[in-house]
């Protein structure tokens, strides 16, 4: 975090400076932007911003997209090419739990290689989570099958069928040490979510979320200011997304564009970067073929604004802020305009960088 904030404030220093020298003396329109319908077009000593690309490879709905943890994630599910045990034959393994292959049966061994369920019964087993495995009778997935709990490694468990219950997810309080602060803890299964607590812990209506995400039950938590999704499936698996500050909304040259801010970090970069724009009186200048970008910081928390700055200077912020309501237009150094695109393209697509069209 300490880095994101040096970053910021570098990011501000340099924005003041570039986006303050009408007011400073500079000559008029000398490294401004212009624009005419074929799109923007710069003077040499000033950066050309253009069409945000990884804009072009996300779906609008990703608002959750950050993913912080995952308690299970088959992806780490790794196939066994160096036997570790010389009596066994390992198949895959999965934190420290390995399936093996004894004749035609399968069954799980500990990181030792002591074994946890014998091969004698099931001819196939997959990880649904770090201590659960679905177990086939035949080796192919349409064939019966049973649930084997493994948490408790000296006493698996088999279970005929497996019902997700929402009271086994609940809350508890603890005090910190030496202080007056209570944080909130998440415990699915006895077992705590998460290193911390939080300060808040409201359960979330699965139906707000995307369509995409396997979920059973869900919480929305906060830290800090900042806060996030925490998403259980069937399993009590849980994910911890970054939550969804604010929504950018772009159209440059006629193509549109918008995505999410999805960093407590980088939302508050965005406000700072904004408020530091040097504003003077504003010409009511036609902007319909301007190009624009638009923040809408109304997505969480008190604070529920809208500001879109043109191509052409323009900026217009409106909603409220601080538990006032306000509107206020004005003019900007354009520059300002292909710095904060610059910024969406440099900053905010880090927050995309694990999604694909």
């Amino acid at each position: 975090m300490l880095r994101r904030c040096i970053s910021a404030a570098v990011a501000v220093s340099l924005l003041l400076c570039s986006c303050s020298s009408s007011e400073n003396g500079g000559d008029d329109g000398v490294g401004l932007a212009v624009v005419d319908n074929g799109g923007p077009s710069f003077s040499p000593n000033v950066p050309a911003y253009g069409y945000p690309s990884f804009l072009e490879r996300i779906e609008p709905s990703d608002s959750l997209s950050n993913i912080n943890y995952r308690s299970f994630d088959p992806s780490q599910l790794t196939e066994v090419t160096t036997q570790p045990f010389e009596d066994k034959e390992c198949l895959q393994a999965y934190s420290g739990r390995y399936i093996y292959k004894e004749g035609s049966f399968v069954g799980v061994l500990d990181s030792d290689g002591s074994v946890i369920m014998q091969a004698d019964t099931f001819a196939k087993a997959e990880f649904v989570s770090p201590t659960m495995l679905r177990m086939y009778l035949y080796d192919f997935e349409g064939s019966d099958f049973v649930y084997a709990d493994i948490s408790d490694k000296n006493d698996p468990k088999i279970e005929e069928t497996h019902t997700f219950k929402s009271s086994n997810i609940r809350t508890s309080e603890r005090r910190v040490e030496d202080s007056d602060r209570v944080l909130l803890y998440i415990v699915a299964n006895g077992v705590t979510v998460g290193q911390t607590g939080y300060d808040s812990v409201s359960q979330k209506d699965v139906s707000e979320l995307p369509s995409d995400i396997s979920c059973q039950k869900a919480y929305t938590v906060t830290k800090d200011g900042a806060y996030y999704i925490i998403a259980f499936d069937e399993f009590y698996n849980y994910t911890v997304y970054e939550g969804t500050y604010a929504k950018i909304d772009l159209s440059i040259a006629g193509k549109p564009g918008s995505c999410y801010i999805m960093s407590y970090e980088d939302n508050i970069e965005a406000k700072t970067l904004i408020d530091s724009f040097a504003r003077s009186e504003d010409d009511n200048s036609d902007t319909r073929d301007d190009d624009y970008i638009s923040f809408d910081f109304g997505l969480y928390g008190d604070d529920d604004y809208i500001v879109t700055l043109y191509s052409s200077g323009k900026l217009i912020s409106q909603g409220t802020k601080d538990g006032s309501q306000f509107y206020s237009s004005a003019k900007v150094d354009t520059r300002c305009f292909g710095d904060l695109i610059r910024w969406v393209d440099s900053t905010v697509s880090k927050e995309y960088s694990g999604t694909t069209a």
